[in-house]
Protein backbone atom coordinates (compact mmCIF):
# COMPACT_ATOMS: atom_id res chain seq x y z
CA UNK A 1 0.00 0.00 0.00
CA UNK A 2 1.26 3.11 -1.16
CA UNK A 3 2.15 5.58 2.13
CA UNK A 4 0.57 9.04 0.26
CA UNK A 5 -0.02 10.09 4.10
CA UNK A 6 3.56 10.13 5.09
CA UNK A 7 5.70 10.53 2.17
CA UNK A 8 7.95 13.58 2.63
CA UNK A 9 12.11 13.76 1.55
CA UNK A 10 13.06 13.32 5.50
CA UNK A 11 10.51 10.04 5.13
CA UNK A 12 12.45 9.01 2.30
CA UNK A 13 15.95 9.59 3.74
CA UNK A 14 15.00 7.44 6.61
CA UNK A 15 14.46 4.71 5.05
CA UNK A 16 17.39 4.90 2.92
CA UNK A 17 19.62 5.25 5.80
CA UNK A 18 18.44 2.54 7.06
CA UNK A 19 19.24 0.87 4.13
CA UNK A 20 22.95 1.65 3.86
CA UNK A 21 23.47 0.94 7.41
CA UNK A 22 21.35 -2.46 6.89
CA UNK A 23 22.53 -3.44 3.62
CA UNK A 24 25.45 -0.65 2.77
CA UNK A 25 25.60 1.93 -0.79
CA UNK A 26 25.53 -0.49 -3.10
CA UNK A 27 21.64 -2.03 -2.00
CA UNK A 28 20.72 1.23 -2.89
CA UNK A 29 18.64 2.02 -5.91
CA UNK A 30 15.19 3.84 -6.66
CA UNK A 31 13.02 0.34 -6.39
CA UNK A 32 14.06 -0.54 -3.57
CA UNK A 33 13.53 2.74 -1.65
CA UNK A 34 10.25 3.24 -3.14
CA UNK A 35 9.46 -0.60 -2.11
CA UNK A 36 10.78 0.12 1.54
CA UNK A 37 9.03 3.60 1.88
CA UNK A 38 5.18 2.03 0.59
CA UNK A 39 5.36 4.53 -2.50
CA UNK A 40 4.88 4.14 -5.90
CA UNK A 41 8.15 4.25 -8.12
CA UNK A 42 6.54 7.34 -10.26
CA UNK A 43 6.15 9.15 -6.66
CA UNK A 44 9.49 8.95 -5.64
CA UNK A 45 10.75 10.21 -9.35
CA UNK A 46 8.74 13.47 -8.21
CA UNK A 47 11.42 13.55 -5.37
CA UNK A 48 14.57 12.64 -7.15
CA UNK A 49 15.21 12.45 -10.59
CA UNK A 50 17.54 9.82 -10.23
CA UNK A 51 19.67 7.52 -8.51
CA UNK A 52 22.50 9.66 -8.82
CA UNK A 53 20.62 12.36 -7.10
CA UNK A 54 19.25 9.70 -4.55
CA UNK A 55 22.48 8.50 -3.89
CA UNK A 56 24.07 11.88 -3.38
CA UNK A 57 21.16 13.39 -0.29
CA UNK A 58 21.33 9.90 0.99
CA UNK A 59 25.52 10.31 1.61
CA UNK A 60 24.67 13.94 2.79
CA UNK A 61 21.94 12.87 5.03
CA UNK A 62 24.47 9.73 6.38
CA UNK A 63 27.13 12.54 6.88
CA UNK A 64 24.74 14.88 9.09
CA UNK A 65 23.46 12.07 11.38
CA UNK A 66 27.02 10.63 11.84
CA UNK A 67 28.46 13.96 12.64
CA UNK A 68 25.15 14.95 14.74
CA UNK A 69 24.50 18.29 13.34
CA UNK A 70 21.41 19.04 15.88
CA UNK A 71 23.87 19.22 19.00
CA UNK A 72 25.05 22.47 20.00
CA UNK A 73 28.97 23.49 18.39
CA UNK A 74 30.71 24.20 21.32
CA UNK A 75 33.27 26.95 21.02
CA UNK A 76 34.45 27.30 24.66
CA UNK A 77 35.48 23.97 24.73
CA UNK A 78 39.49 23.11 23.90
CA UNK A 79 39.69 21.98 19.68
CA UNK A 80 41.49 18.82 21.28
CA UNK A 81 38.58 17.80 23.13
CA UNK A 82 36.45 18.94 20.40
CA UNK A 83 38.09 17.03 18.01
CA UNK A 84 38.09 14.02 20.01
CA UNK A 85 34.03 14.58 20.16
CA UNK A 86 33.90 14.69 16.67
CA UNK A 87 36.31 11.24 16.52
CA UNK A 88 33.85 9.59 18.84
CA UNK A 89 30.88 10.15 16.56
CA UNK A 90 32.64 9.27 13.48
CA UNK A 91 33.37 6.27 14.69
CA UNK A 92 29.85 5.38 16.17
CA UNK A 93 28.95 6.53 12.74
CA UNK A 94 31.44 3.68 11.53
CA UNK A 95 29.48 1.26 13.35
CA UNK A 96 26.15 1.85 12.24
CA UNK A 97 26.94 2.25 8.69
CA UNK A 98 29.53 -0.35 8.38
CA UNK A 99 30.00 -0.69 4.78
CA UNK A 100 30.02 3.10 4.64
CA UNK A 101 33.76 3.99 5.65
CA UNK A 102 35.10 1.90 2.80
CA UNK A 103 37.47 3.47 1.15
CA UNK A 104 34.90 3.93 -2.22
CA UNK A 105 32.38 4.94 0.29
CA UNK A 106 34.49 7.68 2.03
CA UNK A 107 35.87 9.37 -1.44
CA UNK A 108 32.51 8.63 -3.33
CA UNK A 109 32.39 11.93 -4.33
CA UNK A 110 36.27 12.64 -5.68
CA UNK A 111 35.78 9.61 -8.41
CA UNK A 112 32.52 11.77 -9.06
CA UNK A 113 32.32 14.69 -12.31
CA UNK A 114 29.95 18.57 -11.84
CA UNK A 115 27.06 18.96 -9.23
CA UNK A 116 27.59 15.40 -7.42
CA UNK A 117 31.53 16.35 -6.68
CA UNK A 118 30.74 19.75 -5.47
CA UNK A 119 28.42 19.14 -3.14
CA UNK A 120 30.14 16.66 -0.95
CA UNK A 121 33.33 19.02 -1.35
CA UNK A 122 30.82 21.85 0.27
CA UNK A 123 29.34 19.85 2.52
CA UNK A 124 32.79 18.77 3.72
CA UNK A 125 34.42 22.19 3.89
CA UNK A 126 31.14 23.41 5.74
CA UNK A 127 31.97 20.93 8.64
CA UNK A 128 36.09 22.04 8.44
CA UNK A 129 34.49 25.41 8.65
CA UNK A 130 33.27 24.69 11.98
CA UNK A 131 36.37 22.97 12.97
CA UNK A 132 37.99 25.85 12.58
CA UNK A 133 35.55 28.63 14.14
CA UNK A 134 36.22 26.60 17.29
CA UNK A 135 40.03 26.53 16.85
CA UNK A 136 39.73 30.07 16.55
CA UNK A 137 38.41 30.72 19.60
CA UNK A 138 40.28 27.99 21.90
CA UNK A 139 42.13 31.08 24.29
CA UNK A 140 44.93 28.78 24.85
CA UNK A 141 46.35 27.68 21.57
CA UNK A 142 50.02 29.16 21.79
CA UNK A 143 50.74 32.55 19.75
CA UNK A 144 54.01 30.52 17.93
CA UNK A 145 51.25 27.26 17.30
CA UNK A 146 51.52 28.19 13.49
CA UNK A 147 54.01 29.12 10.72
CA UNK A 148 53.93 29.26 6.86
CA UNK A 149 53.87 26.12 6.59
CA UNK A 150 51.29 24.72 9.66
CA UNK A 151 48.85 26.86 8.95
CA UNK A 152 45.53 26.93 10.77
CA UNK A 153 43.93 25.80 7.54
CA UNK A 154 46.56 22.73 6.91
CA UNK A 155 45.71 21.65 10.69
CA UNK A 156 42.06 21.49 10.02
CA UNK A 157 42.81 19.39 6.69
CA UNK A 158 45.01 17.07 8.06
CA UNK A 159 43.01 16.25 11.17
CA UNK A 160 40.00 15.89 9.33
CA UNK A 161 41.29 13.21 7.20
CA UNK A 162 42.40 11.38 10.22
CA UNK A 163 39.10 11.43 11.68
CA UNK A 164 37.55 9.85 8.47
CA UNK A 165 40.58 7.69 7.68
CA UNK A 166 41.14 6.13 11.54
CA UNK A 167 37.89 4.11 11.83
CA UNK A 168 38.88 2.21 8.69
CA UNK A 169 41.93 1.41 9.94
CA UNK A 170 39.83 0.01 13.29
CA UNK A 171 41.23 2.54 15.34
CA UNK A 172 38.74 3.47 18.23
CA UNK A 173 40.85 5.97 19.98
CA UNK A 174 41.74 9.33 19.36
CA UNK A 175 43.86 9.66 21.91
CA UNK A 176 47.31 9.53 20.21
CA UNK A 177 45.68 12.24 17.60
CA UNK A 178 43.89 14.44 20.86
CA UNK A 179 47.63 14.38 22.44
CA UNK A 180 49.18 15.65 19.87
CA UNK A 181 47.09 18.18 19.10
CA UNK A 182 47.58 19.21 22.66
CA UNK A 183 51.88 19.33 22.14
CA UNK A 184 51.19 21.03 19.01
CA UNK A 185 48.94 23.91 20.03
CA UNK A 186 49.95 23.90 24.03
CA UNK A 187 53.50 23.66 24.20
CA UNK A 188 54.25 26.23 27.23
CA UNK A 189 51.19 24.76 28.99
CA UNK A 190 52.69 21.15 30.36
CA UNK A 191 50.09 18.18 31.17
CA UNK A 192 47.40 20.92 32.78
CA UNK A 193 46.02 20.86 28.69
CA UNK A 194 45.12 17.24 29.69
CA UNK A 195 42.97 17.71 32.85
CA UNK A 196 41.17 20.55 30.93
CA UNK A 197 40.51 18.15 27.83
CA UNK A 198 38.59 15.97 29.45
CA UNK A 199 36.46 18.31 31.81
CA UNK A 200 35.62 20.11 28.48
CA UNK A 201 34.79 17.10 26.62
CA UNK A 202 32.15 15.92 28.88
CA UNK A 203 30.94 19.63 28.77
CA UNK A 204 30.91 19.10 24.91
CA UNK A 205 29.43 15.65 25.09
CA UNK A 206 26.27 16.47 27.07
CA UNK A 207 25.25 19.31 25.33
CA UNK A 208 22.59 18.75 23.01
CA UNK A 209 19.41 20.69 21.72
CA UNK A 210 18.14 23.72 19.24
CA UNK A 211 21.06 25.24 19.06
CA UNK A 212 23.41 27.01 16.88
CA UNK A 213 25.90 24.22 15.35
CA UNK A 214 29.41 23.72 14.36
CA UNK A 215 28.13 21.93 10.90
Amino acid sequence: MMNTGRTSKEAILDVCRRIVAEKGLSALNMRAVAESSHIALGTLYNYYADKDELLLATVESVWRDIFHSDRKCETEASFPAYIGYLFDSVRDGAGAYPDFFAAHSVRMAQGQRGRAKNTMEQYFEHIKSGMLRVLRADPNVAPDAFSPTLTEEALIDFVFDQMLLMPSRGETSSAVLVEILGRVLYPSKGSRWKRDFFWNKMNVVHIRGNHASCF
